[in-house]
């Protein structure tokens, strides 16, 4: 019985795995009912004389003090009704890496097969999407606009995250057993990734191989072989349309200066720019809550002077699309040092694996243009590399 509670178990963590590259904004569903099966199973499978051992590590202890201590803040503050849908989300951070304790150690190699498998068939499923547009239009522009979101499985930012991951994952077992099928999948995720015009999942992609590059190759090699791949890199960028559109805007004849192009049609632009503006009138003690910093970005939205960016803007409530930014100006000096922490725990874990250590830095990266704790998505993919680091530590400690 405990054998069959235990196959259930790893498999509803399979399931989570695999949808995450279908759920969208839509399909919340099968993610979320798996995790609702999960607390019900945890009682029944978790070692409950290991369980004190495992929620005293260091990491899941700063975890647990940075979502506290914006739970605790937002009570005295008064601001916990407005901030209860990103708090829960924390949470939801917190319960998914205490779940994971009734997990075994062999099973991480079981979750990372459910990312690839997922991964590949939604973009599987996307490529026939695109060849089917592709026939009907005789076009292919994948720069901008709705078809983005009407052709892949989920938003553009997160597929591009989940190949990157799997691009890890198998990487990782590529150099372990070198089957054709990995480096197959290897290929296929690179691919899918430019063909996409990922430009955040191409920045981690080409960190990903010239990391392996320079882990692998001695002396002066290293570096030829890594200036190839940015120069192969940059040709390819150039060279193709859809990518130099993406990237440097090259369809926009109207402007000469690449500044003004990225000041035109970089959101972000505007973006951080107000947010910048709205960090020198915080108060860095407090910070302005989840919920005022949005309100307040909106209010600065009205200084745009286009008319129609400026109703986008304010009708889409953009945050801040970067996720130390936003808990800077929402959680304050403290809430951010306390955040601090917790990733230095993080990466004290993760450096024993390689493949922990690129998931975390991927991870970090996409941080940086994005307000990874405000979507489900972004929740469950950061609690997955916590797991994946936390069970690396156990089989560490099963072996010793």
């Amino acid at each position: 019985m405990r054998l069959s509670l235990d196959k259930i178990y790893s498999s509803l963590f399979f399931i989570i795995c695999f949808s995450l590259a279908f759920i969208g904004d839509k399909f919340y569903a099968i993610p979320n009912g798996a995790n609702i099966a999960l607390v019900l199973l945890f009682p029944f499978v978790i070692n409950w004389n290991e369980l004190v051992n495992k929620l005293n590590n260091k990491l899941v202890i700063w975890l647990s003090a940075f979502i506290f201590f914006i739970f605790l803040k937002a009570v005295f503050l008064n601001n916990l009704i407005e901030d209860i849908s990103q708090i829960k989300k924390l949470f939801q951070v917190l319960l998914l890496v205490i779940l994971s304790f009734g997990l075994k150690e062999k099973n991480a190699s079981y979750l990372k097969s459910g990312i690839v498998l997922g991964t590949f068939t939604a973009c599987i499923y996307s490529l026939i999407k695109i060849c089917i547009i592709i026939y009907q239009t005789g076009v292919f522009n994948f720069t901008k606009g709705p078809l983005i979101n009407e052709t892949l499985t989920v938003q553009r930012l997160y597929l591009g995250l989940l190949c990157v991951f799997s691009l890890i994952f198998v990487i990782e077992r590529l150099l372990k057993n070198r089957k054709k099928h990995n480096l197959f999948l290897a290929v296929f995720f690179v691919f899918f990734v430019f063909l996409i015009a990922g430009r955040i999942a191409i920045v981690s992609v080409l960190f990903i191989i010239i990391y392996y590059v320079f882990i692998f190759l001695k002396s002066y090699m290293r570096y030829v072989v890594a200036l190839s791949i940015l120069l192969l890199t940059s040709f390819v960028v150039l060279t193709n349309n859809n990518l130099s559109k993406r990237i440097f805007h090259s369809d926009d004849n109207f402007r000469t200066s690449y500044f003004e192009k990225i000041e035109m049609h970089e959101p972000r632009f505007l973006i951080w720019k107000y947010s910048f503006e709205l960090l020198k009138e915080t108060n860095l003690t407090t910070g302005n809550g989840f919920a005022k910093t949005t309100e307040k970005l909106v209010e600065k939205y009205t200084n745009i002077t286009q008319e129609k960016k400026r109703n986008w803007f304010i009708e889409k409530e953009f945050n801040t699309h970067n996720q130390y930014l936003d808990i800077l100006l929402s959680q304050g000096i403290l809430g951010a040092f306390v955040f601090l922490i917790f990733l230095v725990q993080a990466f004290k874990l993760a450096k024993d694996s390689k493949t922990n250590l690129l998931l975390l830095i991927s991870m970090l990266i996409y941080m940086t243009v994005y307000n990874n704790f405000h979507r489900l998505i972004g929740v469950y993919l950061f609690s997955l590399i916590l797991i994946f680091i936390l069970l690396n530590q156990d089989e560490k400690k099963s072996i010793k």
